[in-house]
Parts: C-alpha cells; sequence; structure tokens
C-alpha cells in the first residue's frame, strides 16, 4: 500500500494523527489534574455518567480488530461479522443481569467478585487476578502489532518502530489519572469513531455505486440476509460461541465501567445501549466487507480495508487514519489500566502492601503500567501475531473465571461451592485448554477449559465440603 500512498498524504496522515493524539492527551493531563484519588485511577470514582460509560464501552470493544479482521469478515463471508458482533453484544448485554448487584457492592475488579463469593484466599486471589489480566494484556499486544502493521502499510516506517512508538504515547492517556482520563478520552475517540463509520459508507456507496449495484456484483450467498449471517460456516460460528462469548463475559474491562457509572439505576440500561451501539460496529463491518468485496475481488480478506483507503481523497485518507490511530489508542488505554489496576490492587495492595496509603497505590498503578506496556511491546515485538494473542487469552480467561463468576453468583446464597472448588475449577480451566491444545483435538480448546472447570467446580466442591465448613466454623 505504502506506494500507492503519496508523499504529500503521508505528511497529512501524520499532521491528523499528531492533532487527534495531541488533544486527546491534553484533555487526560487536565482529568488527572482534577482526578488524584486512587479510586478515580481503578473506576472512575464511581462517577461516569452513563453517555461516557456507552462512550468508553464502545470505543473499549471496536478495537483495530474493526477495521481489520472484522471488515476482513465481512469481506470474505459477508454478513457473518454480525454473527461475531451478536456474540460480542450478547456478552455485554447478559451482563445486564447482574450489573445492579455489581455496582450495588461497589467492587474494583474481577478478583473482588470472586473474594465475595468464595472468601479470602491468597493462592484463589492470584488465580483470579492472573485470569483477569490475560484478556486486557492480549488486548495491549494486539493493538501494539495492528498499528505496527497497519501504519507502516501507510507510512513505510518499521513495524518494530512505530510500535514502539506507540506504546510510549499510549502512556500519556493512562498515567494522569487511569479510567478517569481514559474513560474521557475513549468517549471523544467513541464520538469521532461514529463520525468517520459514517463518512466511509459515504464514500464506499459512491465508489459502488449504491447498494443494489454493490450486491449485484457481489457473491450472493454473502450478502443474502440473514443467509449471509452463516456464510462463514458453522464451525467457525461454534469456534466463536465459546470464545468470544465466554470471552466477553470474564473481560475486566466491561466491569470496570459498571463499577464507574454514576447510578446505578441506570447501569442496565448503559449496558443495553451499549450492546446495540457496538452490534452497529459489526453492522458497519459487514456493509464495507460487502462492498469493497464488489469493488475488488481477490484480496486476501485483511487486505480489504487497506485497499479501500488507497481508493479515497488524501484528506479522507487522513481523517480515517486518525480514526485508526484512535480506535486502536482506545482499546490499549483501556487495557493498560485494567492490567494496572488488577497489579495494583490485588497482588500488591492485598498480599505485598496492606498498609499502602491512596498516594501510594496511585503512584504503583502508574508504575505498573508502564512496566506492563515494557512488557507487552517486547512479547508483542516476539510474536507479532494479533489473532493469535486475542484468541488464546480470550480462550484461557473464560475457561478460568466464566463458571467461578456465574455459578458464584447464582449459588451465592448458599453452600453449595467453596474456596477449593473455586481453586480447582480455574486451574481444571487451564489444564483442558492446554491438553486439548497440546493433542490439537479438532473441537476449539477452549471447549475443553470450560467443561474442566464446571465439573471441578463442583465435583471439587462437593468432595471438600466437610471440610469447607469446619473451616467457616473455625473463623467464625
Amino acid at each position: 500500500m505504502s506506494s500507492t500512498v503519496s508523499l504529500s498524504s503521508i505528511v497529512l496522515i501524520v499532521i491528523s494523527t499528531i492533532i487527534v493524539l495531541g488533544g486527546t492527551s491534553l484533555v487526560a493531563i487536565l482529568i488527572g489534574k482534577k482526578k488524584k484519588s486512587q479510586e478515580d485511577w481503578a473506576v472512575g470514582g464511581r462517577s461516569l455518567p452513563i453517555y461516557v460509560i456507552v462512550g468508553t464501552q464502545y470505543a473499549t470493544a471496536m478495537g483495530g480488530g474493526i477495521l481489520v479482521a472484522h471488515v476482513g469478515i465481512g469481506y470474505g463471508s459477508g454478513w457473518s461479522a454480525l454473527s461475531y458482533g451478536l456474540l460480542v453484544s450478547g456478552g455485554i448485554a447478559f451482563l445486564a443481569v447482574i450489573a445492579k448487584w455489581l455496582r450495588e457492592q461497589n467492587f474494583t475488579t474481577v478478583p473482588d467478585i470472586i473474594t465475595r463469593f468464595y472468601g479470602d484466599n491468597k493462592v484463589l486471589l492470584v488465580l483470579a487476578s492472573v485470569g483477569s489480566i490475560l484478556v486486557p494484556f492480549g488486548w495491549m499486544c494486539t493493538q501494539l502489532v495492528a498499528f505496527g502493521k497497519l501504519y507502516s502499510a501507510i507510512t513505510g516506517l518499521s513495524v518494530p518502530l512505530l510500535m514502539t512508538i506507540f506504546a510510549i504515547i499510549s502512556l500519556a492517556y493512562v498515567l494522569p489519572s487511569g479510567l478517569s482520563s481514559v474513560a474521557w478520552t475513549d468517549f471523544i475517540f467513541g464520538c469521532l469513531m461514529l463520525c468517520m463509520t459514517v463518512f466511509s459508507v459515504y464514500f464506499v456507496m459512491k465508489l459502488g455505486g449504491g447498494w443494489a449495484n454493490i450486491v449485484a456484483k457481489a457473491p450472493p450467498e454473502i450478502t443474502a440476509f440473514p443467509g449471509g449471517m452463516k456464510a462463514v460456516g458453522w464451525a467457525t460460528i461454534a469456534l466463536w460461541s465459546l470464545s468470544i462469548l465466554p470471552g466477553s463475559l470474564t473481560n475486566q474491562m466491561y466491569y470496570q465501567r459498571i463499577f464507574a457509572i454514576d447510578k446505578v439505576k441506570l447501569v442496565r440500561t448503559s449496558l443495553i445501549i451499549s450492546a446495540i451501539v457496538i452490534l452497529t460496529a459489526d453492522v458497519w463491518a459487514s456493509f464495507m466487507g460487502i462492498a469493497i468485496r464488489s469493488l475488488k475481488p481477490g484480496l486476501a480478506p485483511e487486505l480489504a480495508s487497506g485497499w479501500f483507503l488507497t481508493q479515497v481523497p488524501a484528506w479522507f485518507l487522513a481523517l480515517f487514519s486518525a480514526f485508526l490511530c484512535a480506535t486502536i489508542m482506545s482499546t490499549i488505554d483501556s487495557g493498560i489500566q485494567s492490567v494496572a489496576v488488577n497489579i495494583t490492587t490485588d497482588i500488591y495492595h492485598k498480599l505485598v502492601n496492606k498498609k499502602a496509603t491512596d498516594k501510594d497505590l496511585t503512584k504503583y498503578s502508574r508504575i505498573f503500567s508502564a512496566a506492563s506496556v515494557a512488557l507487552a511491546l517486547a512479547l508483542a515485538l516476539w510474536y507479532p501475531q494479533a489473532l493469535g494473542w486475542l484468541v488464546a487469552t480470550y480462550a484461557y480467561s473464560a475457561a478460568v473465571l466464566l463458571f467461578p463468576i456465574f455459578m458464584g453468583y447464582f449459588f451465592r446464597n448458599t453452600k453449595v461451592l467453596n474456596a477449593q472448588g473455586a481453586i480447582a475449577s480455574m486451574v481444571g480451566g487451564v489444564i483442558g485448554c492446554a491438553i486439548a491444545t497440546v493433542l490439537k483435538i479438532k473441537i476449539p480448546y477452549v471447549a475443553y477449559g470450560l467443561v474442566g472447570s464446571l465439573v471441578c467446580l463442583f465435583l471439587v466442591s462437593y468432595l471438600t465440603k466437610k471440610q469447607s465448613s469446619k473451616l467457616r466454623a473455625s473463623n467464625n
């Protein structure tokens, strides 16, 4: 792509990107001057209005994948991208079932939820923390890889250099005040994203000569609705169902925004609206993919967005590149903040230094943010495969956390489950995934992890029921 982009276009791209990143990072710094407490850093001071919550949920969920992978799905399999979006949105909407209870408890992280269900247990706390970190950390690696590869195609600069620059810049959004600065800048990014999706639809419709002409030139099996939603194949849809849906239900970044909303009564509404808005992103991805397929058949699916950018005016290319940068930044900053909160709150404060002050925790949150970015950059440079990071972290996080969270919620007022069962569930989930991966079983490995987690949760809880009862009695 770089050979088809003129020097003047590259200059415009760089300028628009600097303006977007510079302006929003300034907003983050200004917010940081007003929001200084650890609660501001961890959960936005529990004072974020509903429109900011919806904006940050939308911006966080989109990420760089929507522009490459999802449009690629639309290019190759039409409305199947909408099937993917239904699973993501379905997970977020399902969280509305327990959202009011979650917000009322004033939790900070997912391990707080686990501790409420199963009691204080150091081993359980560490396992829950690691499980909570998996998806945000995987997203960090994914977004660094996505930015490096996409901007390298546009500018011709090396992927490692671009990844390093982006990693450094991303800290400007997190360090000032954590979720407070991340959420407000995500809201701005989200507004920009919505505007650019409308503009891109206009341009692709203009290039394609209208929707009727686009449909006439694209394969009918991918443009039919709702038939095109299964064009990707049932096996792939099954894989998505076993990884994306459970992964959405255990994604700490979504939970933190539940914890951060200002009004408890609006938390369910915020999730339903977020799910609807996020779903529209995959409607857009399907539409764009189908349209580009009609204009330029024969591309590798992931190159569809890149080809489209070579067909638009230089000014729109510059704006779209800023949109691209904003989309990726909105996800990586959320990932950084989420990982740092887990390490600071659940590991450092609860296990290492229980006497840490609010000021200490904020300081260490910033230190752990920088350290996690450095590690993510190193791993992304070592293994620059965005999809690989995303799928693996979603799968293992779901296998570790899904049943301990939701079975814990539904049985919270009983003595059916205990800490020993929860620990076994998390370990069983990892072992199930690992064995299926090593043996290269055709059924998605996450399925074995989920089954192992569920069986271990109830079986070990039952086998240790008497021991758990004695321990509770001694503590009382």
